[in-house]
């Protein structure tokens, strides 16, 4: 047979890999974006440090509203207590006349340790009608208290009434409210228990049949709650 003549200088093998390629060029990053984010991490690293060394301070000892009362014995933890008196009646001897009464109360913080709640006091008029022996003025005003729960405060009580006399002269009586065989008529409940004035407690002063001197005698009934308005 025949054979068949190759071309001089033919080659008959070929390449089999594919034409080479240049591979992509890294990314390049800017000094001042790696700067941004070196100073945002190491902030972050400091807060988390600074966060897990605090210590929080321990039950018992915080003070949010900064009153100086610790918050486990305060009576309101943002802020002061308020405490309202309300006076519901006033019983008496049968009056011959109307009669203009004025019970004054006022706050004794007897060891509150802020003292920001010292000073304050109250007056409240009202008329007892005549022939009649309880009056039921149903008034009453409110005291701010630094609202520590440990300690007791103190308010004092004076009742009086006024009469114009001879030559338009006022006269100014003093009444007894107080227990007792003492000719005082103005004087403290100087032992009572803050939390259960907050709660609400009936306060009952009684100066009738001690037999004392004094010809006029009363007794007074008031309530103490909180204040939430």
């Amino acid at each position: 047979m025949p054979t068949e003549k190759r071309p001089e200088g033919s080659s008959t093998s070929r390449s089999s890999s594919p034409p080479s390629e240049k591979s992509p060029a890294s990314p390049q990053i800017s000094p001042l974006v790696a700067l941004a984010i070196g100073v945002v991490l190491g902030l972050a690293i400091f807060s988390m440090v600074d966060i897990m060394s605090s210590d929080p301070a321990p039950i018992g000892l915080v003070d949010l509203d900064e009153d100086g009362v610790q918050d486990s014995h305060d009576l309101e933890p943002e802020g002061n207590a308020r405490m309202r008196f309300t006076l519901v009646s006033l019983t008496h001897h049968n009056l011959s006349e109307n009669t203009s009464f004025n019970l004054t109360i006022w706050y004794d913080g007897n060891g509150d340790p802020s003292g920001n709640a010292d000073g304050q006091s109250c007056s409240l008029l009202f008329t007892g009608a005549v022939n009649t022996s309880i009056s039921r003025p149903s008034q009453g005003c409110t005291f701010e208290t630094s609202d520590w729960t440990m300690l007791s405060v103190g308010f004092g009580y004076q009742l009086t009434s006024s009469q114009v006399g001879d030559g338009n002269i006022t006269l100014i009586h003093h009444w007894d409210i107080f227990p007792g065989n003492s000719t005082d008529t103005s004087g403290y409940n100087s032992s009572v228990d803050s939390w259960k004035l907050h709660q609400g407690q009936t306060i009952v002063l009684d100066g009738m049949g001690d037999g004392d001197g004094n010809p006029r005698n009363a007794v007074l009934t008031l309530v103490a709650a909180a204040d939430d308005n």
